[in-house]
C-alpha cells in the first residue's frame, strides 16, 4: 500500500511539471516561466529522490553506563554513516526496539553532504530488564514532503538494566529462641587470615587468594583455601509467586547478594518461579555477575514457591540457613515456617512492606519455632542484617 501510495505521488508530480511546462509556454511571458524554474529544481529533486537507493550504516552503537541500573538515566550514543549518492535535506531517524518507550525517541537531522552523524539521547529512569535495540528507521523527504522514503537498518544490541542495589553494612546474625536463648550465629564470612590449604586456580578466583609462593616455584596458578569461622551454608531463595512489591524483593535480595559476596561469604542462590533457578556456589564475582544477569530479567510468574525449594531437597539443604525475601507474607509461608525443621537448620524470611504497612504492624519481626520473620520497606534494606539480630 505505502509503494502503491509514493507511485501515485510521483504520477502526480510528472503531471504537475507538465501542466506547468504547458502553461508557460502557452501562456508565455515573464511569470509564467519564472514560475516554471522556479519550481522545477524541487521538483526534480523530489522525482530523484523516488529512485535514488537509500544507503545508510550503523557504524557503532554504545550505552552508559556499563552496568545501569534500576532508575538510572541511561544515555545511547548511536554513530551511523551515510552514503546516499544524492545529497539529502531532512533524515528524521528513530530507534527501533522491543520497548515503547525507546521507541518514542526521534530526532530530526539536517544532512546536506554531511556523511558522518553522532546521535545521542538519554532514557530517564530506566526499569530493571533486558532491552533489545534492533536497529534505526531512517525516513528522508524532499523540501516540501512530496516524496517520503523510509529506509531500516538493523544492527541488533542488547543492554541488561540491573536491579537497584544498596550497601547493606556486615553483620553476623544471631537469633533467640522464645525461651530466650542465642541460637547460634550465623557468618557468612572466611577468615582470610588463616589459609588452610591451596587448590588449583579456578576462573573467577579473587586477585587477592592467590598464593604466589606456589606460583614462584612450580609456574601454577594456585589458590589458597581458608577455614569458614563456622560451618553454616547460606541459601538466599526470592520468591517469585507474588506480585506485590516484587521490584523491591528483587533489590533486596540483589543487595544481599552482593553483601555477602563482597565480604567473601559463599552463598548459594536459588529463585521459586515459573523458571526455577538453583546456583549451589556464589563466591566469586563471575558467579555473582551470573545471579545479577538472572535477576534482572525475572519476573513474578509461576506458582512455585521456596517450599518448592526445600522439598527439592538439594544437596547439603538440611545444613543451611534458608533466607526468603518475598513481597507477602502468605499462609504457605507460615507454613512452611512452621514445618521447616527436619529440612533447613533455621529460615529468616524478609517481607518487604511499605511504611503505612509497617507502621500499621505492632512488631517489625516475628519469630516462629526456630525461624524469624523480618518486615522491611525500602529505606530500611541497609539494616536487614542488624533487624534480625534484634532481640
Amino acid at each position: 500500500m505505502t509503494i502503491i501510495r509514493q507511485h501515485v505521488k510521483f504520477v502526480s508530480l510528472a503531471v504537475l511539471t507538465i501542466i506547468l511546462l504547458c502553461f508557460a509556454m502557452f501562456q508565455g511571458g515573464f511569470v509564467s516561466w519564472f514560475i516554471f524554474f522556479a519550481i522545477s529544481p524541487f521538483l526534480l529533486y523530489a522525482m530523484l529522490l523516488h529512485f535514488t537507493p537509500l544507503k545508510f550504516e550503523i557504524v557503532e552503537r554504545s550505552v552508559y553506563p556499563a552496568h545501569p541500573k534500576h532508575g538510572d538515566d541511561l544515555g545511547v550514543i548511536v554513530s551511523f554513516r551515510n552514503s546516499t549518492r544524492l545529497p539529502l535535506a531532512f533524515v528524521v531517524v528513530r530507534e527501533i526496539a522491543n520497548d515503547q518507550h525507546i521507541n518514542d525517541h526521534s530526532k530530526l537531522l539536517f544532512v546536506g553532504f554531511k556523511r558522518s552523524f553522532d546521535w545521542t539521547y538519554e532514557i530517564k529512569n530506566v526499569a530493571r530488564g533486558e532491552y533489545h535495540f534492533q536497529g534505526l528507521e531512517f525516513v528522508v523527504t524532499d523540501f516540501f514532503g512530496w516524496i517520503t522514503r523510509t529506509k531500516k537498518v538493523e544492527r541488533p544490541h542488547t543492554t541488561l538494566v540491573y536491579p537497584k542495589t544498596v550497601a547493606i553494612p556486615f553483620s553476623t546474625m544471631q537469633m533467640q529462641y522464645d525461651q530466650g536463648t542465642v541460637l547460634s550465629k550465623y557468618t557468612m564470612m572466611k577468615d582470610t587470615t588463616m589459609a588452610t590449604g591451596i587448590r588449583n586456580y579456578q576462573p573467577g578466583d579473587r586477585f587477592s587468594w592467590i598464593h604466589w609462593k606456589s606460583f614462584a616455584k612450580g609456574g601454577e596458578l594456585r589458590t589458597k583455601e581458608f577455614e569458614d569461622r563456622q560451618a553454616q551454608r547460606l541459601l538466599v531463595c526470592i520468591q517469585q509467586s507474588s506480585s506485590k512489591h516484587f521490584e523491591q524483593a528483587v533489590s533486596l535480595t540483589a543487595s544481599i547478594m552482593q553483601s555477602i559476596v563482597k565480604h567473601q561469604g559463599e552463598v548459594s542462590f536459588a529463585t521459586a518461579g515459573e523458571k526455577r533457578v538453583y546456583m549451589p556456589l556464589v563466591r566469586t564475582d563471575g558467579q555473582l555477575e551470573k545471579v545479577m544477569r538472572h535477576l534482572a530479567v525475572i519476573e513474578a510468574n509461576g506458582e512455585d514457591t521456596a517450599s518448592a525449594i526445600v522439598r527439592s531437597r538439594y544437596e547439603r539443604l538440611n545444613q543451611s540457613i534458608l533466607i526468603i525475601i518475598t513481597g507477602e507474607f502468605t499462609k504457605e509461608c507460615q507454613q512452611l515456617l512452621l514445618s521447616s525443621a527436619q529440612h533447613v537448620r533455621a529460615i529468616i524470611c524478609f517481607v518487604v512492606v511499605t511504611l503505612d504497612e509497617l507502621k500499621s504492624m505492632a512488631n517489625t519481626y516475628r519469630t516462629i519455632g526456630q525461624n524469624r520473620v523480618v518486615y522491611l520497606t525500602e529505606d530500611m534494606f541497609n539494616q536487614a542484617f542488624t533487624e534480625v539480630n534484634r532481640p
